[in-house]
């Protein structure tokens, strides 16, 4: 039987957007006050996106399955077998399932995965499948 507190699309979407300004921001701020000018150009190369996988990535390994946005909205991410994730299911999540699959589908696994997270009953996308994760409420 599938828990039913398991986290949907929008609250998943939501923490997300939440992560993205909680990095942007400071870090826009912080190379403002060193370069003397106002930019997020620094966002579209892949050195954010490297350190945004590192992120989620490391973070919930760390904190118990949790990142800032996700601390926030009150979910977080676990392992299949209710225990805590690891490195090894992080790095299958975001390094494999969001980060390589995405690049090698130009972006249709991640289109896959939010159906399979909006009418799936068990709320486990294509990302959670092969990391063996799922997202729940933590409230």
């Amino acid at each position: 039987m599938i828990e039913r507190n398991r986290a949907g699309f929008g609250i998943r979407f939501f923490s997300s957007i939440i992560d993205m300004f909680i990095l942007i921001i400071p870090i826009t701020i912080l190379l403002n006050f060193i370069n003397g000018e106002f930019s997020t150009q620094w966002s579209e190369g892949y050195l954010w996106d490297i350190g945004y996988v590192i992120y989620l990535t490391v973070l919930p390994v760390l904190w118990k399955g949790y990142v800032i946005g996700k601390r926030i909205t009150g979910i977080k991410i676990k392992r299949i077998d209710g225990e805590d994730v690891t490195f090894a299911n992080m790095i299958l999540r975001e390094v494999i399932g969001n980060g390589l699959l995405v690049f090698i589908t130009l972006g249709i696994s991640l289109l896959v995965s939010a159906i399979m997270v909006l009418v799936m009953e068990d709320r486990r996308g294509l990302h959670d499948v092969i990391g063996g994760t799922y997202v729940v409420y933590s409230r």
